[in-house]
């Protein structure tokens, strides 16, 4: 009854309450409030109720609240709880984490969970207590806007993007390498794993061979990385080099940078891309 009150009390100003009995596989749940949404974890180990402070998921920063009770309805206290927003369709999730506090009595509060677009997004969530682990997913199949947001903020980040050098070959931030690359597709398609042909030379035009090269990539206007985790191998001939595994997941300008190491020389250079 303790616990209850606790989860009441710190949830009263977001939601009504009125607590409902669910049935499940593994008995009967308890769902506090008539708003919240209800689930039990894939193998039936915990079940979880999400309130939503602000009624719905929204682009930019989001909180919500957890309430974790175990297989027989009890509060579980202690537990290790992670959140991980997903966006499905695009195949990225978000850079920063979510913070996770306990709050007692089964009740975490999740903060930081920033929505960099509107579309399709996931709420992956994990709970291990002891040797108990188990997962859920929460679907939110439309998340909008706020209202509050500005109409042209989208419009102004793709502004920043009309004047950026979109070059294949680039001298590396020290001067040390000259960089090119060229895709294989032609035009870079959008969802789709391709390779691209990497060429470096030292300032002098020498090609640079058995370099060492990693590869990142990011979309500076929605703040996610490559969906995928290309790999650079040795090409046919010195200074040829072969990216693997690229992908782009949406439209838009994408930076991506090349890290070098050969020999005594390390510097990094960087490419930018409008994706169409």
């Amino acid at each position: 009854m303790k616990a209850v009150v606790i989860i009441v009390l710190l949830l009263l100003p977001y939601t009504a309450f009125g607590a409902e009995t669910i049935q499940s596989s593994s008995g009967p749940h308890t769902k506090h409030y008539e708003q919240s949404l209800f689930k039990m974890t894939e193998k039936d180990m915990f079940s979880a109720e999400m309130v939503l402070k602000d009624k719905d998921l929204k682009v930019g920063v989001n909180t919500i609240d957890l309430i974790v009770h175990d297989k027989n309805d009890k509060d579980v206290v202690g537990a290790t709880v992670t959140v991980a927003p997903w966006m499905p369709e695009m195949g990225h999730g978000v850079f920063e984490k979510p913070v996770v506090i306990e709050r007692g009595g089964g009740l975490y509060s999740v903060e930081n969970i920033i929505l960099i677009m509107g579309g399709r997004w996931e709420l992956r969530i994990k709970v291990k207590k002891d040797n108990a682990e188990d997962s859920v997913t929460f679907e939110f199949p439309d998340v909008k806007s706020s209202k509050t947001q500005p109409q042209n903020e989208h419009k102004m980040l793709h502004s920043a993007a009309a004047n950026v050098d979109t070059s294949t070959v680039r001298s590396s931030a020290k001067k040390l390498f000259k960089i090119s690359y060229s895709s294989e597709s032609g035009p870079v398609p959008i969802g789709r794993i391709i390779s691209w042909k990497l060429r470096v030379a030292a300032a002098d035009g020498r090609p640079v061979k058995n370099a060492e090269i990693s590869i990142s990539g990011d979309m500076p206007e929605h703040g996610h990385g490559l969906p995928t985790q290309p790999e650079v191998t040795n090409g046919m001939e010195d200074g040829d080099y072969i990216v693997h595994g690229l992908k782009f997941s949406m439209p838009g300008w994408w930076v991506i940078t090349f890290k070098v190491k050969a020999r005594d020389m390390a510097d990094t250079v960087t490419f930018n891309l409008l994706v169409q």
